[in-house]
């Protein structure tokens, strides 16, 4: 299926190989594979990224995996509870706030690595 409209938020699953869901904003593009689906939230009650976190946890809880794949039927069976969409999209700024620290901290790490590194090689020559 070829998506030509991204005006909304999409979350991707994979439906082959290792449980994987990744939430896209609106604008963003992306092509889908024939390895996963596409979820698009049709309500004003639940917030696309919480749903991605809600989804992708389930499918842990379901044990997704390479040998229990996770098809669109089961998929469709996932049922859950949501509380209001004040406290998801609270609990949604969190997430994107600790995201980006670590993002921030995992570009350290890069940096300190290649510094031990440096220091290494400079002990060994």
């Amino acid at each position: 299926m070829l998506i030509r409209d991204f005006s909304a938020d999409s979350v991707l699953w994979g439906i082959d190989g290792d449980w994987m869901v990744n939430f896209y904003p609106k604008g963003n593009q992306f092509y889908p594979t024939d390895h996963c689906g596409v979820l698009r939230v049709l309500t004003d009650k639940v917030h696309p990224r919480y749903m991605a976190r809600i989804l992708e946890t389930e499918g842990k809880n379901m044990n997704f995996s390479r040998i229990y794949r996770a098809s669109i039927d089961r998929i469709e069976g996932i049922s859950f509870s949501v509380p209001s969409f004040d406290v998801q999209e609270k609990a949604m700024k969190q997430v994107v706030e600790l995201e980006a620290k670590i993002y921030e901290l995992e570009r350290k790490l890069e940096t300190f690595e290649g510094k031990k590194a440096e220091i290494l090689a400079s002990f060994l020559n």
